[in-house]
């Protein structure tokens, strides 16, 4: 199994996720599903991969027992076995066919190649969450008409309703500069991390001064920037604001701290960091400590471990795996599935 693929996946499951959380949800009513529910949240990822193919295999028309299979194959980052697995189960969902559908968009939406599946299956699913992967397909491509019918039909409350209604209303936007960060938002939400920062690299400077969200936006592209190994950017980004947004002079120079991390220059990212530990919030900093691991972390472990070392939580016990720190790792994380995880040998 392809440990730091499960490493994440745990992290993921854990609650605090609204546009996630309760996707994979199990029907109890199986013994054999309950069992492998048990063993994933007690952090036994072997013994859940195992328990769950064993009920897939009892039961192949149960859209839990097979959801749960298709789940693990994630896990390994075996994404085209998971979606076959649900598509052989879809004719079976009866009236859960839309969650079988729209576990199948969000693969799909994961192998990041054929959007319009992610668009296809997300508008079948008749979900929320399905039609909001059907926009942001649907910008990717370059159909924004299209993009805004399917927010438009979301009646949501929460975060997807909230996301939803973002986008609209960039894409309602009359200065074409603020409708084209529909699409590169879009980009950076369907995985393509890398694409949507290349897309705002000459987009954003030229965002309207006039407009009271330019250094908001810019600030939080240029510490994007720095998550996917683009400092180049993030620093153009910078110099591209002219004032740090209300009360966030501190995060301003964190972010240029992130960016020391992205180019590799570990002592300086330190030091840069630490000399904000009178100024800046300390969650915040705690934040950005650990967000600077997470980007340092498997080219300079030792600043890593200096970084997250210090935090117990699961993002500093997530960058401390990713470095190898494993025993480091292991004391950063909270009692849960990831704690259990890692003393397992994970």
């Amino acid at each position: 199994m392809n440990r730091m693929m499960s490493a994440l996946v745990v992290v993921l499951l854990l609650p605090g996720c609204e546009i996630i959380q309760g996707l994979f949800q199990e029907d109890t009513t199986s013994e054999d599903v309950e069992a492998a529910a048990f063993l994933l949240q007690s952090g036994d990822l072997p013994g859940a991969s195992a328990a769950y193919e064993a009920a897939a295999i009892a039961h192949p028309n149960s859209v839990d027992a097979v959801s749960g299979a298709a789940m693990m194959a994630m896990m390994r980052g075996d994404l085209a076995t998971a979606d076959s697995m649900l598509a052989e189960v879809e004719g079976q969902a009866g009236e859960r066919i839309g969650e079988v559908r729209l576990r199948r968009a969000m693969i799909a939406a994961k192998l990041g190649e054929d959007f319009d599946q992610v668009w296809r299956l997300g508008v079948a699913s008749g979900m929320p969450v399905g039609f909001l992967l059907a926009g942001e397909a649907a910008l990717v491509n370059g159909e924004r008409e299209e993009a805004r019918a399917f927010f438009a039909q979301i009646d949501s409350d929460g975060a997807v309703g909230t996301t939803a209604a973002t986008y609209i209303a960039l894409i309602d936007d009359s200065n074409p500069l603020v409708a084209g960060l529909s699409e590169s938002q879009a980009l950076w939400a369907l995985g393509k991390r890398g694409a949507a920062v290349r897309s705002v690299a000459d987009l954003l400077p030229r965002y309207p001064t006039d407009r009271p969200d330019r250094n908001q936006r810019l600030l939080s592209w240029a510490s994007r920037a720095a998550t996917v190994n683009r400092p180049k950017v993030g620093r153009s980004l910078l110099k591209a604001m002219d004032g740090a947004p209300a009360g966030q002079k501190w995060r301003k120079k964190a972010t240029r701290a992130l960016l020391l991390c992205a180019e590799g220059k570990g002592p300086k990212c330190v030091k840069a960091l630490d000399k904000l530990e009178n100024t800046a919030p300390a969650d915040g900093l705690a934040d950005a400590r650990v967000t600077a691991a997470y980007i340092i972390g498997p080219d300079d472990p030792a600043t890593a471990k200096e970084l997250a070392g210090r935090y117990r939580s699961n993002a500093a016990a997530q960058a401390l795996y990713r470095a190898g720190k494993k025993r480091a790792a292991q004391k950063a994380a909270p009692d849960g599935p990831f704690r259990t995880f890692l003393e397992e040998g994970g």
